[in-house]
């Protein structure tokens, strides 16, 4: 079974594709991994190049990670570097 690949500007797009069926890819680890396993329950793959998934944000009580933050992101991030050691 061919999976087509889907890409929004923005999250809302993408949850308005996601609606309709597919997987949500970010890394792809775990949508590709199942697809290579022949789970046939999914032809689409939905991702989203909106720059909020990718932003890092830390304020004084807590920190937080937009879903398409990578490992390497956090562990450049210098204000993470307890985090660092876990990330690499």
């Amino acid at each position: 079974m061919p999976l087509t690949l889907h890409s929004f500007a923005t999250v809302d797009e993408a949850a308005k594709a996601l609606a309709t069926g597919g997987r949500y890819l970010g890394g792809g680890t775990y949508a590709v991994r199942a697809a290579n396993e022949g789970d046939l329950s999914f032809d689409r793959l939905i991702r989203t190049s909106d720059p909020a998934m990718k932003a890092i944000e830390i304020s004084d009580r807590a920190v937080r990670l937009g879903a398409s933050v990578t490992m390497a992101a956090v562990a450049r991030t210098q204000e993470l570097a307890w985090l660092a050691p876990a990330a690499k």
